[in-house]
C-alpha cells in the first residue's frame, strides 16, 4: 500500500477511461508514484466495469458490483478504500475528473488522522480543538476551500480521510441512500452538501492551503476570467497570511500571477494550484488549446 491511496469511479455519471488515464499521466509526469528510495508514495485505483486493458499500467483496475445509480456509485470508493487499507491508511476520493499540476506530493502525503485523534496532522491544531476532537470522537477530514462559488463551503472534488473514516462515511451513505438520492443532486456538489449538512457535527476539517484546488471549465474562457477575479478576492489575501499555516506555496512561481494567465510571456497557471478539476465536457478536452498547452 502507498502513503496516499486515490480512488475514482469510472462509469455512468463518473469518470471516463480517458479522464482516469489523464490523472495517471499527470502523476507520472510529477514523478509521484514512489520516492527515489523505492517507497510507494501514491496509488490510483479505479472502480469500473471497463476492461483493464483500457487503462495505463499504473492504474489499479478493480471490477465492482455497483449498487447505486449513476454518480452515486462514487460512494463505493469509500467502501473499497476501507476494504483495501488499514484503518490508519490515507484514502483520497476524487469525485470529478482531476489532474495534478504543481507540488502535488505535499497535499497527497499529508496525514489524515483517525477518528478522535489529531496525531501527525500536517499543521498545528489549537489545544481546544485537539480536546474537542478527542472528547467528541470527531473524524478528521482533509479538504480544500471552495473559493469559486457558494454551493458548498469546501471543494467537493477532493476528500482525504483515514480508511476507518472512509468506512464510516460509506456506511452512513448506504444507510441513508434513498433519502440522499431524493434530497441532493447526483453530482459532486450534492455529495459534498450531504457531508456538510448531515455529517458536519461529526467531522473536523484540517488546516489546508488556500487555492490548492482550482476548477477549469473546458472551452469556456469567460468562466476562467470570472474565476480570475474571484481568485484575487478569495485566495490571494491568504498568500501573505500565516493563519492557515501555509500562505504562498508556489515554489519557483510568480506570486503576482493571475490564476489563469492568457497574455503573458511566461505565466500560465498560478503555482499556488496543485490540482485542476475539469468541469464541462471532457470528451473533447484537447480541443481546448489552453488545456493542451499548459495542463496536459
Amino acid at each position: 500500500m502507498a502513503v496516499a491511496n486515490i480512488y475514482v469511479y469510472c462509469g455512468e455519471g463518473g469518470w471516463s477511461v480517458d479522464d482516469v488515464n489523464r490523472l495517471s499521466e499527470s502523476i507520472s509526469k510529477r514523478r509521484s508514484w514512489e520516492s527515489h528510495e523505492g517507497i510507494s508514495l501514491c496509488s490510483l485505483t479505479v472502480l469500473t466495469n471497463e476492461s483493464s486493458d483500457s487503462f495505463y499500467r499504473q492504474v489499479k483496475v478493480k471490477p465492482w458490483d455497483f449498487e447505486f445509480e449513476g454518480f452515486w456509485n462514487t460512494a463505493h470508493c469509500y467502501q473499497a478504500g476501507a476494504k483495501d487499507m488499514h484503518d490508519e491508511d490515507k484514502v483520497i476520493v476524487l469525485t470529478q475528473p482531476t489532474i495534478g499540476v504543481e507540488l502535488i506530493g505535499i497535499p497527497m502525503l499529508e496525514s489524515a488522522p483517525v477518528q478522535g485523534s489529531t496525531e501527525n496532522a500536517a499543521k498545528s491544531i489549537a489545544e481546544e480543538d485537539k480536546a474537542l476532537v478527542k472528547e467528541q470522537q470527531l473524524y478528521p477530514i482533509q479538504q480544500f476551500d471552495n473559493w469559486w462559488n457558494d454551493e458548498t463551503d469546501m471543494s467537493p472534488f477532493w476528500i482525504g480521510v483515514a480508511a476507518g473514516t472512509a468506512r464510516w462515511i460509506y456506511n452512513e451513505f448506504k444507510s441513508a441512500y434513498e433519502e440522499i438520492s431524493e434530497d441532493y443532486d447526483p453530482t459532486c456538489y450534492g455529495l459534498q452538501q450531504w457531508l456538510e449538512c448531515d455529517l458536519e457535527e461529526q467531522l473536523f476539517w484540517l488546516n489546508h492551503a488556500h487555492g490548492i484546488n482550482a476548477p477549469y471549465h473546458v472551452s469556456n474562457k469567460d468562466v476562467q476570467l470570472q474565476r480570475n477575479e474571484l481568485w484575487e478576492s478569495q485566495v490571494r489575501p491568504w498568500f501573505a497570511s500565516a493563519d492557515d499555516g501555509y500562505g504562498w506555496r508556489g515554489l519557483g512561481g510568480d506570486e503576482e500571477a493571475e490564476l489563469f494567465s492568457y497574455d503573458h510571456e511566461y505565466r500560465d497557471i498560478s503555482r499556488q494550484v496543485s490540482f485542476i478539476t475539469f468541469e464541462g465536457d471532457t470528451s473533447n478536452i484537447t480541443e481546448d488549446e489552453y488545456v493542451r498547452w499548459w495542463m496536459l
